[in-house]
């Protein structure tokens, strides 16, 4: 399969305003296009560099202290609800230089058209190959970290040989729980939205029980505000077991989840957004793999941080069970894996260890 569309390489000196990038709409995948938004600073050191970002990112990238980025509001889904036609025309007074299109959808190529950008990178997908200047074939057999960064190197003449793990910028929040002597260990297993992903409450009373067990930690939940009823149920859970346990489903903003999970010891999370927070964070985490949106092996983040409890011995013919097998012990197993090395477990545990810096 040929992955590159042959196009004369981009002159750096050519690109002397600012560049645009537009992120894809799920912030998982958000915070995965940070590898190729480093790759962009390192070509551009002195280019201003804008973000176009659904409006509940804004906040969080805004902070960024790693990139040298600015933030642009996509008020194509916020209260404003611009048309493609109405945001080209206030991009176009930023005379962007480059755009680059980490989200492959038609309406993006469209509106970076429509905004009077040159250069325009992007996959050839959606038939949206007329309007790019330098589209790509998509391998979907690529790393999404891959796919993003390739956007960048292979545009640019393949000057780069390897990209690094995305990082998010966090602030120091006091706790949320009451007992700081013990481990905070959050916990995310989603709710029905989450489908075929969202880990069984059974099966999560089992992980409870376990935790209170060995570690006796204070519990931090964590999910949104469709996800109440189904924490709410884990709560009274670890309550009859007599845990320490906090409940902030649906009560932190996105840049307080961020924060949050930053402070904890060790995060507990299926395959979705706060699993991608977490290895940006360089917070330990295991992720519980069933059925995903993607292919375990396209997402897996790229980091030491997080490992995986999977259901890879599983006979289910249905994916949507897949989850069902991934067995309790087994996430606390490599839990402790991830405990046993972490620095905060350390300190709680009294050990004289070497206390590598998180940052």
């Amino acid at each position: 399969m040929v992955n590159a569309i042959k196009k004369e390489a981009i002159k750096k000196e050519a690109i002397s305003g600012p560049i645009l990038a537009v992120l894809p709409k799920f912030i998982g995948d958000a915070i995965n296009t940070l590898s190729a938004i480093e790759l962009i600073r390192k070509l551009y050191p002195d280019n201003e560099i804008y973000l176009l970002a659904r409006p509940y990112m804004v906040e969080l990238f805004a902070r960024d202290k790693f990139y040298n980025i600015k933030v642009i509001t996509d008020e194509r889904f916020g209260e404003a609800k611009l048309s493609v036609f109405s945001l080209a025309k206030k991009l176009k007074q930023h005379k962007f230089s480059m755009a680059v299109l980490f989200r492959g959808s038609l309406s993006e190529a469209l509106l970076a058209k429509l905004a009077g950008i040159k250069t325009v990178i992007g996959y050839a997908q959606n038939g949206r190959k007329p309007l790019l200047s330098h589209p790509l074939n998509l391998n979907v057999n690529h790393h999404y970290l891959l796919r993003y960064c390739r956007l960048i190197n292979e545009t640019h003449g393949n000057c780069f040989e390897q990209f690094d793990t995305p990082k998010l910028t966090y602030q120091q929040v006091e706790s949320a729980v009451s007992d700081n002597d013990k481990i905070n260990i959050g916990l995310y297993l989603g709710g029905k939205n989450k489908g075929a992903r969202h880990y069984p409450f059974k099966q999560a009373k089992q992980v409870i029980a376990l935790l209170n067990e060995k570690y006796l930690p204070n519990l931090i939940l964590i999910g949104d505000r469709s996800e109440q009823a189904e924490n709410q149920k884990l709560f009274e859970y670890a309550n009859s077991l007599n845990m320490t346990c906090t409940d902030l489903t649906g009560k932190t903003s996105l840049t307080d989840l961020v924060d949050h999970i930053a402070a904890f010891d060790l995060l507990i999370s299926i395959d979705s957004g706060p699993m991608h927070m977490a290895a940006a964070l360089q917070t330990p985490c295991v992720a519980i793999v069933g059925q995903g949106t993607s292919p375990w092996s396209l997402v897996v983040p790229k980091t030491p941080n997080v490992i995986a409890a999977t259901a890879e011995h599983s006979l289910q013919l249905n994916d949507s069970f897949l989850v069902q097998d991934i067995n309790p012990e087994n996430i606390v197993q490599r839990s402790n894996a991830l405990l046993q090395t972490s620095i905060t477990f350390i300190d709680k545990a009294e050990l004289t260890l070497p206390q590598p810096n998180k940052q």
